[in-house]
């Protein structure tokens, strides 16, 4: 089966010609990749979209580890605080819960080093 016909107003006909250098093609190839597109697909987007199409380094698995870890950097520092104010009780089960969650998020930061 044919696929179906596109509206005469959807037929891309005409071509433009760009040249670029390396360093600049190079950069819509990562941002394309980033962006999880082709690179003519990205390069559309970007000339005709309002916002720019310039995507952050981080990952959304990167930003999920970064938001464990400001978490982790709250609770550490109420464990201070509550060591500061003379509070002993209940600090061993916070150190441990701590510890327990910077040996998970190593493990995945290992084996996500390790997946590339």
């Amino acid at each position: 089966m044919a696929r179906p016909r596109k509206k005469i107003e959807e037929v891309r006909i005409n071509q433009i010609t760009v040249r670029l250098t390396d360093a600049e093609k190079e950069y819509a190839i990562q941002q394309a990749k980033l962006a999880n597109l082709s690179v003519t697909t990205w390069v559309r987007k970007a000339a005709f979209s309002k916002r720019s199409l310039i995507l952050p380094e981080t990952t959304p698995m990167h930003r999920a580890y970064y938001k464990q870890l400001v978490g982790m950097s709250n609770n550490i520092n109420q464990i201070t605080k509550k060591l500061n104010q003379g509070r002993y009780t209940k600090i061993l089960t916070e150190i441990e819960k701590a510890n327990t969650l910077l040996e998970k998020i190593t493990k995945l930061l290992i084996n996500d080093r390790q997946a590339d």
